[in-house]
């Protein structure tokens, strides 16, 4: 779908045109302030006077514009006169605006045309042909240039700093569990082993003393001399 073609502002010089544009923006007028009106709770109004019609024409009716008139001009004059923008200061404001894209468009022109120059530079260019402003500004620009480089490297070193400290902890959190559970094991067996060592002790049977059923203790069993 293309685009609306941009309409120029200037005065209409066409009789026919200039009156078939006054209908088509008087009805977007009055639409848009509808829609103010209706959308953000905002009182509006507009009186516009045209050749094209005997009366002027009145939104949204006399009585509601009258009330409106009146409600304006009873407020504070500083008040009333906050937001006012005259033809001189709108015009003024335009070309504020206008003259600082220029000044943006101008410091974009020159950083290319740098950029060009050291470039050339690079490629053998020798420096004795440019002027005092060209050697200012690619001095500038080269300071710039390396005060970034430099901050961009301090930045990735503490991004890998940080990355190996996480690792780290992460290492550690991990090997603290298991190094807990081998303290625990090892404290069952050596706990294991002592209640052993005190069951043999307890026990009663020892080397020496030990019976049998059938032939009583081992020392019966040596016959007499």
């Amino acid at each position: 779908m293309a685009g609306r073609k941009k309409v120029k502002l200037a005065y209409i010089m066409n009789d026919a045109s200039r009156k078939t544009s006054y209908n088509k923006r008087k009805n977007g007028f009055i639409k848009k302030m509808h829609e103010i009106n209706i959308l953000c709770d905002v009182p509006v109004c507009g009186i516009m006077y045209s050749p094209y019609e005997s009366q002027p024409v009145v939104w949204p009716n006399l009585l509601e514009t009258q009330r409106l008139i009146t409600k304006f001009r009873s407020m504070p004059e500083a008040e009333r006169n906050k937001k006012m923008v005259t033809h001189e200061m709108f015009l003024k404001q335009r070309i504020e605006k206008e003259q600082e894209k220029l000044n943006k468009l101008k410091k974009e022109n020159r950083e290319k045309q740098i950029r060009m120059l050291m470039n050339q530079c690079l490629t053998g260019r020798p420096l004795i042909g440019l002027d005092l402003n060209d050697l200012n500004d690619m001095e500038c620009m080269i300071k710039e240039c390396v005060t970034e480089i430099v901050a961009q490297i301090k930045s990735r070193k503490e991004e890998n700093l940080a990355e190996r400290n996480q690792t780290q902890v992460a290492r550690t959190q991990v090997l603290a569990p298991s190094t807990d559970q081998n303290m625990h094991a090892a404290m069952e067996t050596q706990m294991f082993d002592l209640n052993n060592m005190d069951a043999m002790q307890t026990a009663p049977w020892f080397v020496g003393d030990v019976s049998n059923q059938h032939f009583g203790y081992v020392d019966d069993q040596i016959p007499p001399l």
